[in-house]
Order: structure tokens, then sequence, then C-alpha cells
């Protein structure tokens, strides 16, 4: 069984991806914010069978994409799911004709700054305390 690559289709999964991001992120979004997503965004998932693996969400606005959100649960790690969810927003920011794809990572987020590089992302700046106190390394990628 293979990983399938989606946007959240319910109440359920938007609660499953709202926990998700509580076990993963220091800042998550809420079931309500997943399933009013504005038009100008994407929210994807990644599921194993009936199991959500992954979810990641950008922005999309004026030629830009803007990653707003990533996690992989702990125990579906290392299995290129990360690299699945970001060749999709990928190809959704080509969709909406975004010339530019940018995040913001803790700059002690070693693994995440590896993925990101390994997506084609170079570092261009660092925001000062941006969490909670610890530094972030704005990224971005030409498309």
């Amino acid at each position: 069984m293979g990983i399938v690559y989606r946007k959240i289709e319910n109440v359920q999964e938007a609660q499953l991806a709202a926990d998700l991001e509580n076990a993963c992120l220091s800042t998550a979004w809420s079931k309500e914010q997943i399933l009013n997503i504005p038009d100008y965004a994407i929210y994807i998932s990644a599921f194993e069978g009936e199991t959500l693996c992954g979810i990641a969400s950008m922005y999309t606005i004026a030629g830009e994409g803007q990653i707003m959100n990533l996690a992989v649960s702990e125990n579906h790690r290392r299995r290129g799911i990360a690299n699945g969810l970001m060749n999709e927003l990928t190809l959704y920011a080509l969709d909406k004709n975004c010339d530019i794809i940018t995040l913001e990572v803790a700059e002690d987020n070693l693994s995440a700054i590896s993925l990101y590089e390994k997506c084609g992302f170079v570092s261009v700046g660092k925001r000062n305390g941006f969490y909670n106190g610890k530094n972030a390394l704005i990224m971005e990628k030409k498309l």
C-alpha cells in the first residue's frame, strides 16, 4: 500500500490533521482553520490507507507560495513522505503561476533544513527570535 497525497476531505480528517499538527508542531492549526482554508491556499495530506501520515499547507499570493506548515508523524518519518508533500506543494505553486516558494524554519531544525535543501531551497535571510526566542532561517526556491 502506497502513500496517497490529497486535500483533507471531511471533518474527521481535519481533526486527525489538527491532532498531527499538535503532536509535531509548536503552533498548530485547529480543525476549523483546516476546514476553512481560503481559496488562495492548499492544505494537503499524506495517507497510507486510513492512516494520516503527514500534512502540509501553503498560501499562494501575488506569484509567491508561502509554506506555512509541514509535519510527518513520528512513526512515518524517513520514508520520503515529507519529500512527497514538498513535491505536491511545488506542483500546486506552479499551477498557481508562482515564481518562488518561501518558508521559515528554526535554524536548529537541521533535519528540516536538510530536507528543504534537497528540495532546492536556499537560505536567504534570518528572523531573529521568530520561534519563541529561536532564530528562523528564511529559505526560498525559485520555480
